[in-house]
């Protein structure tokens, strides 16, 4: 994983992710596939940036605007509205639909 410290102080939820792979050499197998793979990288410090802008440890909330209505908690989120993530509430949200931005969009 390029430019990343491990011994750095986490931005957010990225970074403390890729300390966690990096600890278990994870990081680095992942480079070394997507070089087999003909790739010039595995992605990682892509998604560590993104989490870290969805998730950062030192702003406590963001905005989004949702893009498909959605369901999640009890409660309904519709195309169109503006929601509050903070970065409790925002974790607890399905990370997969956060990380493919299919649903949210930073406002």
């Amino acid at each position: 994983m390029e430019n990343f410290d491990p011994n750095k102080e986490s931005e957010g939820l990225g970074d403390t992710i890729a300390k966690v792979t990096n600890f278990l050499g994870i990081d680095k197998a992942a480079d070394t596939i997507a070089k087999l793979a003909g790739k010039a990288d595995c992605g990682c410090n892509r998604r560590r940036e993104f989490l870290n802008q969805l998730f950062p440890y030192h702003s406590a909330v963001k905005q989004f605007k949702v893009l498909k209505e959605f369901h999640h908690g009890g409660k309904f989120y519709a195309k169109g509205e503006t929601i509050h993530i903070t970065k409790e509430s925002g974790i607890a949200m399905k990370m997969k639909d956060l990380i493919t931005e299919e649903f949210l969009v930073e406002v």
